[in-house]
C-alpha cells in the first residue's frame, strides 16, 4: 500500500470512527426499545428477552471468522460490504412483518456488525503504523464510547417520538454515508495477505464453535441451561474438529507465531477479556439500582450515569496518545486499577447519596478512559501488518465474548437473591419495576457483583503488568 497524506488518513479515520459509533449505539438503543417492540409484535416474555441478544451473537461468534476472510479477500472490501450489509438490514428491520423476520433481520445486522469491528480496528491500525496509532485507536475508541454514550438519550427521543422503528432509520444512513465517504478515503487501496489462501474447514469449525458457546451463554438464562447444554457438547465436538484441522493445515486459522513467545499478545487479550466480564453488565446493574431503589426517574438515572461514558470519550484520545509516546503497559495498567478500586469503593461504600454516585462514576470512567485504547494499541502492536484481521479479530471475539460472560455472571448472583424470570426481565428491558420484597435481595447482589467486578479489574491490572515484560 503506497503511504498515504495525513488528509487521506484522517478521511479513512472518520470512515471507521463512523462505523465503530454505529454498533454500540444501535445495540444499545434496541435494548431500549424491548418494551415496545414487544407490544407492536404482541410478543411473549423470552421472546422479548432473546432481541437484545441477537445482535450481540454474531458479534462473538464470527470476528475471527471475518477477519480470516478479510485477511483472503482483502480488508477495504470486506469492511465496504459490511457497511452495506449493516446499512440495508438497519433500513429493512423497520418492516418487519412477523417476530422471526424480525430476529433474522437483527442477526444479520449483527452479522454486518461483526463485519465493522473486525475491520475498522485493523483498518485503523495498518494505515496509522508508521506513527500515531495510540491516538487514532483513542479516536476509535472515543466513538464507540460516544455510540454507548448518545444511545440512552437520542435513541430513547426517538423511541419516544418517533416509535422504535426510527433508531433503525437513523443507523443506516450513518452506515450508509461511512460507505459512500470509504469510496473516496479508502480509494485504490486495499490491505491484504499476498499468496494467502483462506482455509474454510478450520474458519467454518471455529465460527461454529464459537457461535455454539455463545449461544449457550446467551440463551441459558432464557430457556435454562441444562436444557441447552447439548451446546456445550456441540461446541466440544466442532472444537476437536478445529484443532484436528489445526495441526494438518498448512494455513491455521490461529497462526502460532500470535501465541508463542507473544507474551505480549496473550496478556493484553486476557486483560480485554477480564475488563469486559468485570464492566459491561455494570450499565444495566447501575440502571436497575438507580430507578429501583433509589426511586429516580429513567430520564434522571440517564443523566446520573453521564460522568461515566463522558470521562471515557475525554480520555480515550489523551490515553491514546499517551501510549504512543510512553507505551501501552503502564497506562492501561493504572486504568484497570482505577475500575478495581473504582467497583470496590462501590462494593463498600454502596452509596444512596446521588453526588456522591456520580463522582465514583467519573473515576470509573477514567479508568475505562485510560485501559481501552492503551490496550488495544499494545495488541495490534504486538503483531505484524499481515495478521492485524487476525489479531483484531481475536481481541473482538474477547470483547464481546466478555460481554456475555459478564451478563451471565450478574443475571446468576443477582438470581440468587430474586426470581430469575424477573433478572432476565429487567436484564432484556422488559421490566423496570420490582416490589419492595426484593429491594434488600437486589441490594445484596448488586454489592456481591461490584465486589466480583472489582476482583476481576485488579486481576487484570496484575495481567497487564505482566504482558509486556522482556519487551
Amino acid at each position: 500500500m503506497p503511504e498515504l497524506s495525513p488528509g487521506r488518513k484522517h478521511l479513512i479515520l472518520l470512515t471507521t470512527s463512523l462505523a465503530a459509533f454505529s454498533t454500540p449505539f444501535l445495540s444499545s438503543a434496541v435494548a431500549f426499545a424491548v418494551p415496545r417492540i414487544g407490544v407492536s409484535f404482541h410478543l411473549t416474555f423470552f421472546q422479548a428477552a432473546l432481541i437484545p441478544l441477537v445482535l450481540l451473537i454474531p458479534l462473538a461468534s464470527f470476528m475471527i471468522f471475518f477477519g480470516r476472510i478479510s485477511d483472503d479477500r482483502g480488508r477495504v472490501s470486506v469492511f465496504r460490504y459490511g457497511l452495506v450489509l449493516f446499512s440495508l438490514a438497519a433500513m429493512l428491520v423497520p418492516f418487519s412483518t412477523s417476530y422471526y423476520a424480525l430476529v433474522a433481520l437483527l442477526f444479520i445486522l449483527g452479522i454486518g456488525a461483526a463485519i465493522l469491528s473486525t475491520n475498522s480496528t485493523a483498518i485503523v491500525s495498518y494505515v496509522y503504523s508508521s506513527g500515531g496509532r495510540g491516538l487514532a485507536l483513542g479516536i476509535n475508541a472515543m466513538s464507540v464510547y460516544l455510540g454507548l454514550t448518545f444511545a440512552p438519550f437520542l435513541g430513547g427521543f426517538l423511541i419516544e417520538f418517533f416509535g422504535w422503528r426510527s433508531i433503525f432509520y437513523f443507523a443506516a444512513p450513518v452506515g450508509a454515508l461511512a460507505f459512500l465517504i470509504s469510496l473516496g478515503s479508502m480509494r485504490n487501496i486495499e490491505i491484504r495477505k499476498h499468496g494467502y489462501r483462506m482455509n474454510l474447514k478450520g474458519t467454518l469449525t471455529f465460527a461454529a464453535f464459537i457461535l455454539s458457546l455463545t449461544l449457550y451463554l446467551a440463551l441459558g438464562n432464557i430457556l435454562g441451561y441444562l436444557n441447552i447444554s447439548f451446546l456445550i457438547v456441540l461446541s466440544l465436538v466442532f472444537l476437536f474438529l478445529f484443532m484436528k484441522d489445526e495441526k494438518s493445515s498448512g494455513d491455521p486459522i490461529l497462526p502460532l507465531k500470535l501465541f508463542r513467545k507473544n507474551r505480549t499478545f496473550i496478556a493484553s487479550n486476557v486483560t480485554a477479556f477480564l475488563n469486559y466480564v468485570s464492566t459491561f453488565s455494570i450499565v444495566f446493574v447501575f440502571s436497575i439500582y438507580l430507578q429501583v431503589i433509589l426511586g429516580v426517574s429513567p430520564f434522571l438515572s440517564g443523566i446520573l450515569l453521564l460522568p461515566e461514558p463522558v470521562m471515557m470519550v475525554a480520555l480515550s484520545p489523551v490515553a491514546g496518545k499517551l501510549s504512543d509516546l510512553a507505551g501501552s503497559r503502564i497506562i492501561a495498567s493504572i486504568g484497570m486499577l482505577v475500575i478495581g478500586i473504582s467497583f470496590l469503593s462501590l462494593y463498600y461504600f454502596h452509596p444512596s447519596n446521588k453526588i456522591d454516585l456520580m463522582v465514583l462514576l467519573g473515576v470509573l470512567g477514567v479508568g475505562f478512559g485510560l485501559f481501552s485504547a492503551p490496550n488495544t494499541n499494545s495488541v495490534m502492536g504486538s503483531v505484524d501488518r499481515e495478521t492485524s484481521g487476525i489479531a483484531s479479530g481475536f481481541l473482538g471475539t474477547m470483547r464481546f465474548t466478555g460481554q456475555l460472560l459478564s451478563i451471565f455472571l450478574a443475571t446468576f448472583i443477582l438470581s440468587i437473591f430474586m426470581p430469575k424470570s424477573l433478572i432476565v426481565g429487567m436484564f432484556s428491558g422488559i421490566v423496570i419495576e420490582i416490589t419492595p420484597q426484593y429491594f434488600n435481595g437486589f441490594t445484596y447482589g448488586f454489592r456481591i457483583v461490584m465486589l466480583l467486578s472489582g476482583v476481576l479489574s485488579l486481576a487484570g491490572s496484575l495481567t497487564s503488568v505482566l504482558r509486556n515484560a522482556g519487551d
